[in-house]
């Protein structure tokens, strides 16, 4: 699946690594938790073990637009423990 990423993704200073590593191990996904259609969240980690929450939209063309990568809150790093157990 081909992923793109919006410029926006990189505010925060992650890198398009960190997406991929976090694919590579144990993520949670869930539907927006705002309630948009085809919007999902990550909840996972780095190769370096940094809590990441992702955020992507699916496209009409089946790719990715991911647009938003950031540390996870202390609430979302809860969940994703809780998910772990």
């Amino acid at each position: 699946m081909e992923v793109v990423f919006a410029g926006s993704a990189f505010r925060h200073g992650y890198a398009k690594q960190d997406f991929y590593e976090l694919l590579a191990g144990e993520y949670l996904k869930i539907r927006s938790q705002r309630g948009i259609n085809d919007v999902y969240e990550l909840l996972g980690r780095n190769i370096n073990g940094v809590y990441l929450h992702v955020v992507y939209r699916v496209l009409p063309d089946r790719r990715l637009r991911v647009f938003h990568m950031n540390r996870m809150t202390e609430t979302q790093k809860r969940r994703y423990q809780r998910y772990q157990k």
